[in-house]
């Protein structure tokens, strides 16, 4: 006995519902691909980055020290790269029940001399930046601290404003006698003391920038990456407004998935101590791989009087456009960070020390994979500067200009390699690319049988209306 036409309607409009229904399921499962859990695709990826990083150093050797000791202006040549493979681990990771999840970076680098000029050995001439941070420190102390400070930088002798050291001992650090020595006399007036060694990235290796509190966009896929909390604060301490001091964004390795065009990404930077935004600028592609190359705007790096909201970034001064003191963050050292060679900054920055020469290619940017959000080529470029302004308790400093002095610049860069890109679209994108085409399919295909369904059975409604219909007639001579 064969099924009536409402019974075959009705098992068709319930096949419809199903496959609708199995493709709109299948959205968890194609989100929960993507997101930052311990069971995803990708978590092994996010917990120890696959892709080559290489860490390069740029630093600037003083050319003419005598002629910047009698007020005269810089002459800065540039030496590198110095090139570091850098590895990056996460630890100690903790999973929360309110969908975000703990962990510490660790970071370590390995020296690469076949991508270097030069070895760790070589010996650069530059600014003796402990002597101009503790005559920083003491600037509006009593005159008693100042004369004994000035009675140690004499003792040191022959470390005057410039001084010689490998590459190795800028970087990564070295015992400092001056600094030993100041910190007995700040010590004992109760001031607080700088470490009494020095590097750029003095303590820095082998060690972890922070605890990082992320989302894992378990219940809001546009939240994964996100920070909550780093060093377990909900915002910074270091500038004068709110948003100034908020956590914005991620850090800056993954993004939320579906990402487009149009958004603006945000990202925390622990060697700014902000947040920064980037904006789309074209499209690109790696490996086949189709990709969106993201870079942060010249406004992001102006100052309050062209971009107020950057107000609160005028402390402990305010300076001119390009550039941030985050002496705040370093501990009371005048350092100042720009882009290389004082991109996008003020022209007097520029024009202030010869041999600054900035370009495009000197910008930060990041190339996300807009499905799962993933960066993967990056380039994050950093110029490390000082403060530099007259003293007359230090002779050395006596004379010399006021200055915005640059140290080095860094270009930390990470860039995918084939086989990565090809096991990201084996296990990652080719599945989720899958998922996606099977869940829309099935949505797709359960749509068109509900609409051809009820279509069908509208005609037959029409027509059998019209069959039922009494024929009327009517005639003049009836009566």
């Amino acid at each position: 006995m064969g099924l009536s036409f409402r019974g075959k309607a009705i098992g068709f409009a319930i096949l419809g519902v199903v496959l609708a229904a199995a493709g709109g399921g299948l959205i968890p499962f194609f989100k929960n691909m993507i997101r930052t859990t311990s069971t995803s695709d990708a978590f092994s990826a996010w917990k120890q980055a696959p892709v080559p990083i290489h860490m390069q150093f740029y630093l600037f050797a003083v050319a003419n020290p005598a002629e910047v000791l009698n007020g005269g202006q810089p002459y800065v040549i540039q030496k590198g790269p110095y090139t570091y493979r850098e590895y990056r681990l996460k630890e100690n990771i903790e999973w929360y029940e309110n969908n975000t999840v703990a962990y510490d970076e660790r970071r370590w680098f390995v020296f690469d001399r076949n991508m270097s000029v030069g070895g760790e050995d070589d010996v650069l001439l530059s600014v003796n930046v402990p002597l101009v941070t503790v005559a920083t420190l003491v600037k509006y102390k009593s005159e008693i601290v100042q004369s004994l400070v000035k009675d140690v930088i004499e003792a040191a002798g022959d470390e005057g404003l410039f001084v010689n050291h490998t590459v190795g001992e800028w970087l990564w650090g070295y015992e400092d006698p001056l600094l030993q020595d100041v910190k007995k006399v700040l010590e004992r007036f109760g001031i607080p003391a700088p470490d009494d060694h020095f590097g750029f990235f003095y303590g820095q290796n082998n060690s972890n920038d922070g605890n990082y509190l992320i989302y894992t966009g378990q219940d809001d896929p546009s939240m994964t990456a996100h920070l909550d909390r780093w060093n377990g604060m909900l915002e910074l301490p270091y500038w004068s407004t709110n948003s100034s001091n908020m956590l914005n964004g991620t850090d800056g390795t993954m993004f939320g998935p579906y990402t487009t065009r149009d958004q603006t990404l945000y990202l925390y930077s622990t060697d700014i101590c902000r947040s920064i935004y980037a904006v789309y600028d074209h499209d690109t592609s790696s490996f086949g791989i189709d990709l969106l190359r993201f870079v942060p705007p010249p406004e992001v790096f102006w100052n309050s009087t062209a971009n107020p909201a950057n107000a609160g970034y005028c402390t402990p001064n305010c300076l001119g456009s390009g550039v941030l003191n985050v002496s705040n963050c370093q501990k009371g050292a005048p350092i100042i960070v720009s882009q290389p060679h004082f991109l996008n900054s003020a022209q007097k920055y520029i024009d202030a020390v010869q041999g600054m020469h900035p370009a495009d290619e000197m910008n930060t940017y990041v190339d996300v994979e807009p499905m799962t959000g993933a960066a993967f080529n990056a380039q994050k470029k950093l110029q490390i500067n000082i403060y530099m302004q007259p003293f007359p308790f230090v002779d050395d400093l006596k004379n010399v200009r006021t200055i915005i002095f640059p140290l080095m610049f860094v270009n930390e860069s990470a860039f995918l390699d084939e086989p990565n890109a090809n096991d990201f679209k084996k296990l990652v994108l080719n599945n989720i690319r899958l998922t996606y085409a099977v869940q829309y399919g099935l949505m797709a295909i359960g749509a068109v049988i509900l609409l051809t369904t009820a279509l069908i059975s509208l005609m037959r409604c029409r027509a059998k209306s019209e069959d039922e219909m009494p024929i009327m007639t009517s005639s003049l001579n009836d009566n």
